[in-house]
């Protein structure tokens, strides 16, 4: 709810009066410097000539130090502030629509008490979502109330767990990932589709790493004396979606020098050419309905999860496991640094993955082995008439 100074009823130095759509009363607007954001109290009055008067009476000195803070005001001032132009903007945004829908946009910062917290909780489920969507929901109010250095009564519940045992909410049964098996793999690959989707999936059946890592895949995250890839970019900051160091295969090491003798100018230096995983997760839309592919219940995750059923299959050990797919364990964090230099370092999760792309070659029309890998010629000839 952004509070434009686009033709205001009325100007006095800082502060200008002007009126809010479908509200008939009239607002004292002016840009609180400290919070760097526009702030507004209500005139109480209609009458523009009352509400100058009234202007110029709080102009001196009697603004109250407690106006009224809406929830929509510093959620606008978050966004514009703190989280457009980031990868997070769209998700962000989108929380602050849920709960304003919940809600409405004259919730105060003053309303949200634990009663308040609850109802969207309920909200949430009576809409067929999950504890922990209403979860993530409410960590974008808490991170907007933070940054405007708000305070709400009560602090704002953000773990799913808490709010189930809390207020005895029935959870929403969590719906099982989808994962494709090796047949149904080859005939996605085999469709026709954008070279920008084939080099995600490349990517991403050869790393197991969450969908966003493929899309940031730069040369320089390539250490190509140790065989190693680092899944986070050098300006990322590690968080609790931590991001590992994988080992790179055969098949993309084959695929990833292909792509660089190319050129990757048209790519932004990317190896994948979107910018964004919402170009991904359209793309997929798009191909997975088609009747040749028949997949709806195809999503970005389906693709993490069948690297890790590649590789338990395979007998991999779950420490690799854990540290492929960035799941740091207690027991392997500390020993964890030190194994980058390792020539066996995840040696038996790469070649799982190498092998298992050798089997997924027969169910696929076009190439999967990466250019120059010696096993390329045996997957072609194994390839079914």
């Amino acid at each position: 709810m952004p509070r434009p100074r686009a033709r205001p009823l009325f100007e006095l130095g800082e502060y200008w009066i002007a009126k809010e759509p479908g509200r008939p009363q009239l607002y004292a607007y002016w840009k609180d410097q400290k919070r760097l954001r526009t702030r507004r109290i209500s005139l109480g009055t209609e009458d523009l000539e009352r509400g100058k008067k009234k202007l110029r009476d709080l102009i001196g000195g009697e603004i109250p130090d407690v106006v009224e803070d809406y929830l929509a005001d510093v959620l606008e001032s978050y966004f514009e502030n703190r989280t457009d132009g980031k990868p997070s903007e769209k998700q962000t945004r989108n929380a602050g629509k849920v709960v304003l829908k919940c809600w409405g946009p004259l919730v105060r910062v003053r309303d949200l008490s634990e009663a308040k917290q609850r109802e969207f909780c309920e909200w949430c489920v009576g809409q067929g979502f999950r504890l922990s969507y209403a979860a993530r929901n409410l960590t974008v109010i808490a991170a907007a109330l933070r940054y405007s250095n708000l305070v709400p009564p009560e602090k704002i519940a953000i773990n799913d767990n808490k709010m189930r045992d809390r207020w005895n909410l029935i959870d929403k049964a969590s719906r099982r990932r989808f994962i494709p098996s090796d047949r149904e793999l080859g005939r996605l690959l085999s469709c026709k589709m954008p070279e920008k989707l084939f080099r995600w999936l490349i990517i991403q059946l050869n790393t197991g790493g969450r969908p966003q890592t493929a899309v940031d895949l730069k040369p320089e995250m390539r250490n190509r004396q140790a065989k190693l890839i680092h899944l986070n970019p050098p300006d990322r900051r590690q968080n609790r979606k931590f991001r590992a160091t994988v080992r790179e295969t055969r098949t993309l090491r084959g695929w990833l020098d292909a792509w660089e003798k190319v050129g990757l100018g048209a790519y932004g230096g990317r190896y994948v050419g979107y910018t964004s995983l919402e170009g991904v997760k359209t793309a997929l839309q798009t191909l997975r309905i088609r009747k040749t592919v028949n997949l709806p219940l195809l999503s970005t995750y389906s693709f993490r999860h069948k690297v890790t059923t590649v590789l338990r299959q395979a007998r991999v050990s779950e420490d690799q496991i854990a540290q492929m797919l960035g799941h740091r364990r207690f027991d392997v964090r500390s020993t964890g640094a030190y194994g980058e230099w390792d020539p066996t370092y995840l040696a038996d999760a790469g070649a799982a993955i190498d092998a298992w792309f050798n089997r997924l070659q027969q169910y696929c029309t076009r190439n999967l082995i990466s250019h120059g890998n010696p096993t390329r010629q045996r997957a072609q000839k194994s390839r079914p008439a």
